[in-house]
């Protein structure tokens, strides 16, 4: 349970979460309705007799956050790790708490937020994203599945941490297996490096090497040890595997390397290779995300799959 009153969980991923599908997708204004404070919003299903959100109140639901080009954070109802928060006193007419008090379980609907005061008073960031200034409106997309009151939240808390700390520990202890299955399946015949990680090539490169300082366009593709791609930078793959997200620009992620947006395994399986270069990472999880994962996105405990090729360093 992902239960955090000041949505700083929110916060730690804002910059973290890549572009991936979206719903609603909203544009413009045609449609929307306007409440006394502000707010400006959109049903697309309403369940009438459904349960009611109070101030206090735990709510489980589903939401994105975007602007008109761009989706900077999407939740999900991920088996593992629901998303979950507290129903604040609004903090300015109109808010995303504000949206939450208008709905009842089994509603979905599209918000249009302030995005100035949104980043400022809801999110408590004072340095905001290239993508908000002043005048950005900000789209939130709800679908909400359940509301608890505090009290029994509190009640139930305990009861729900030991369960996500057993699963936790059921996750941590197949991985070892997870990751040896797949190395025998695909035989895999190199050693794992010190740290763990594997690094398979597939074609050496004959350019600069991958330094740490150099900046590194790459094209990759993540999977999941199943097989199941999650996240790449073609859209070609993308359309294959219906990950296609029309707001995604499909184009090769460029970085500095060895600095703190990307991960330890990341770093080391690209610093074995050179511009020209193609290989693939198979990257225990404590050289990725950990024993906390991606909510919503990446599981505990779960090692990843990268093929990658180096375009360019310099």
């Amino acid at each position: 349970m992902n239960y955090n009153p000041n949505m700083e969980r929110l916060l730690s991923l804002l910059f973290i979460i890549p572009l991936i599908f979206g719903w609603g997708c909203q544009s413009d204004q045609d449609g929307f309705s306007t409440t006394p404070e502000g707010l400006t919003y959109m049903f697309h299903q309403q369940n009438k007799a459904g349960i009611g959100v109070l101030v206090g109140d735990i709510v489980t639901a589903d939401v994105i956050f975007r602007t008109a080009d761009t989706v900077f954070f999407v939740s999900s109802r991920d088996l593992t790790v629901p998303y979950q928060f507290e129903i604040l006193e609004p903090k300015f007419p109109g808010d995303l708490y504000d949206a939450f008090l208008l709905m009842a379980v089994g509603d979905s609907a599209t918000f249009i937020i302030d995005g100035d005061s949104l980043f400022l008073l809801d999110f408590e960031i004072q340095e905001y994203p290239d993508f908000i200034d002043l005048t950005t409106d900000v789209f939130m997309d709800a679908k909400l599945h359940d509301v608890m009151p505090r009290e029994v939240f509190e009640q139930e808390k305990e009861t729900y941490k030991e369960r996500v700390d057993r699963l936790k520990a059921d996750l941590k202890e197949r991985e070892e297996s997870d990751i040896r299955s797949y190395i025998e399946q695909n035989n895999i015949r190199v050693n794992p490096t010190e740290s763990g990680l594997y690094y398979i090539e597939f074609e050496r490169g004959d350019g600069p090497a991958v330094e740490p300082g150099k900046s590194v366009k790459v094209d990759y593709t993540a999977m999941f040890i199943n097989g199941e791609i999650f996240e790449t930078t073609k859209q070609d793959i993308a359309v294959k595997n219906d990950i296609f997200d029309s707001l995604m620009r499909y184009q090769p992620f460029q970085y500095l390397h060895g600095d703190s947006i990307t991960f330890a395994g990341w770093n080391e399986g690209l610093s074995y290779m050179k511009q020209g270069g193609h290989g693939l990472l198979v990257v225990p999880s404590d050289l990725a995300y950990g024993e906390e994962g991606v909510e919503g996105y990446i599981p505990p405990f779960t090692p990843l799959i990268y093929e990658v090729e180096i375009l360019e360093v310099k």
